[in-house]
């Protein structure tokens, strides 16, 4: 496996979605290529971040139904 196949996979392995056959050789890669290593060690950071930090939030019921009926759609709440 070389750099470029290393990098269109990387995020299957770290979802752990990488077909069992090719996790031997794509470790055996990072392991022995230090700028995959570095790019592995920041998508893992990045993804980590981004599931952390980009989490949708719902309004409080209360708010939702104001919203709702000021816009005239407090029919759909019954």
């Amino acid at each position: 496996m070389d750099c470029k196949r290393v990098h269109e996979v990387m995020y299957t392995f770290i979802d752990n979605e990488m077909d069992d056959d090719l996790v031997p050789t794509f470790r055996s890669h990072v392991d022995g290529c230090p700028p995959c290593a570095r790019r592995m060690s920041f998508s893992r950071k990045l993804l980590v971040t981004v599931r952390e930090r980009c989490v949708r939030h719902s309004a409080p019921d209360g708010l939702r139904t104001r919203i709702l009926l000021s816009l005239g759609e407090g029919e759909a709440l019954h």
